[in-house]
């Protein structure tokens, strides 16, 4: 089910909870229209607090399963621009 409104609302109310190590979550933007897939990983933890890591944003329909099998999806998040 994707998210609609805030991104910021959206996410953190999936995220509550959540107990793996990656997402890929369904986001539609409102702005564009456009529905979009967020690749997230779990980052630090601190007491109470948990932090998560935006890692990439692709548009749904550009996603495709056998890119996470065939290493592609691995592949581009781990790419850093400085």
């Amino acid at each position: 089910m994707p998210l609609d409104g805030s991104l910021k609302e959206g996410v953190e109310k999936a995220l509550a909870g959540e107990t793996k190590e990656e997402l890929r979550l369904p986001y539609r933007d409102e702005r564009s229209g456009k529905l979009l897939l967020l690749f997230i990983k779990r980052g630090y933890e601190f007491r109470l607090m948990r932090t998560w890591k935006l890692l990439g944003i692709c548009e749904l329909k550009d996603y495709r399963e056998e890119m996470e099998r065939d290493g592609s999806i691995k592949k581009w998040l781990e790419v850093e621009i400085l």
